[in-house]
């Protein structure tokens, strides 16, 4: 895999098997769902991979902390990523 972008990006637009880590959540964005996605492992520095993007807009599942988690479209958008270094 190739990294695209040194750039965050909202977790929403992983491919599936892409890995990346996480930079930032947007806490004020959904207040205590944000708080939520902390305390089950949404943390900046963790690193999440994309399992299964299913079409239509369903919620797409992603690999965090040895857990896997479905995420709608807006949940997924205040979480940002960027892709993580080879070295």
């Amino acid at each position: 895999m190739t990294p695209q972008s040194t750039v965050s990006r909202p977790l929403w637009q992983l491919a599936v098997d892409e890995s990346s880590q996480i930079t930032a959540i947007k806490a004020n964005t959904l207040g205590s769902a944000a708080q939520r996605l902390i305390d089950i492992g949404f943390r900046e520095g963790q690193r999440v991979t994309c399992l299964m993007r299913p079409g239509f807009g369903a919620p797409r599942v992603y690999a965090v902390g040895g857990a896997t988690y479905s995420l709608d479209q807006r949940t997924a958008s205040v979480v940002f990523v960027s892709p993580e270094s080879s070295a």
